[in-house]
């Protein structure tokens, strides 16, 4: 006997393993960009500082805020 599958039910659940994978690749890509931005903050004049901790601020929250969708 045959089982009925909705096609529905199918491209639901492949949008939201697709959904998944590209939330995924940001978390990776932001989290890239923020260790990138503390090794420069480490390297930065003085006078960089802040505007460098403000970046650094802003893509932890970012981070925070996209790992909180997984």
């Amino acid at each position: 006997m045959a089982e009925v599958i909705s096609l529905r039910a199918v491209l639901q659940a492949r949008r939201q393993r697709q959904a998944h994978e590209d939330l995924c690749r940001c978390i990776e890509i932001i989290r890239a960009s923020l260790q990138s931005h503390l090794e420069q903050l480490h390297a930065a004049p003085p006078a960089e500082w802040a505007v460098r901790a403000r970046k650094i601020r802003k893509l932890g929250e970012l981070l925070e805020y996209t790992t909180s969708l997984l």
